[in-house]
């Protein structure tokens, strides 16, 4: 099993053994912030397990909004709060190289089925069900997008409906930063659905990781030169997004 923590738009490699995150430099994961401590908290990395400790920090370590007592054991996608950083643990299954080219197509059968239940699970209220059912795949086909897989077009226009979907069932901020995610790894402005719906959801769900945001918002604006009237107001509308957020 292969772990990382994605922290903004980087993704750190997790080695086996404890990782201090803190304020202070000598700490493996040094975070530029007045709300860290300076020896905040530790990762307990194994092949199956990354277990977070607080090691008496000020203002504590929360585990998708709820803060930890002494120590609990991640999952994938469980968000890490430590001062005003929001870090996401990822758990993976390490995958043969000679099968690489084969896991899109194999994906994508999966993607339906898995589809057709959470579909189920969210006609019947159980988002959370969904959730757990979709995770994994959606996470993957992220990942495969940001290191240039030729994903289809219908299948990441997909995913964007089921992150939309499970934001609004759970209220988990994560499907908001899902989206952002996908569409700075795609190059280019969410369509103006989704846009429409981001508007009723950041009113919903719990918290947003705002560097996420700022670093969409910043490839875009890196490649406005090149965007027509449309594109240019999607980019307006997506800015007044980053305002909504930052005044949750």
């Amino acid at each position: 099993m292969r772990h990382s923590l994605s922290y903004g738009q980087r993704e750190i490699d997790l080695p086996e053994g404890q990782v201090v995150i803190g304020r202070g430099a000598d700490c493996q994961l040094s975070l530029d912030d007045p709300l860290v401590s300076r020896n905040h908290a530790t990762l307990s990395v194994t092949s199956e397990a990354v277990v977070i400790a607080d090691l008496g920090s000020r203002n504590g370590v929360r585990v998708n909004g709820d803060r930890i007592e002494s120590q609990r054991a991640l999952s994938n996608g469980d968000q890490i709060t430590i001062g005003s950083q929001v870090l996401t643990i990822r758990s993976r299954r390490e995958l043969a190289a000679e099968t690489l080219i084969q896991v899109p197509t194999e994906r994508a059968a999966t993607f339906g089925l898995l589809g057709i239940l959470a579909d189920k699970a969210l006609a019947m209220g159980k988002g959370e069900e969904a959730e757990k059912l979709m995770f994994e795949q959606l996470d993957q086909m992220l990942v495969d997008v940001q290191r240039g897989v030729n994903v289809p077009f219908e299948t990441t226009e997909r995913a964007c409906d089921y992150a939309l979907r499970l934001g609004s069932a759970t209220s988990h901020g994560r499907w908001v930063d899902y989206i952002f995610r996908l569409h700075r790894a795609l190059g280019r402005p969410c369509p103006a659905p989704v846009v429409d719906e981001l508007y009723t959801l950041l009113r919903k769900v719990k918290a947003v990781n705002l560097t996420v945001l700022r670093d969409y918002l910043d490839a875009l604006r890196d490649l406005s030169g090149s965007f027509g009237p449309a594109d240019r107001f999607l980019l307006s509308r997506i800015e007044g997004l980053e305002q909504l957020a930052a005044a949750k």
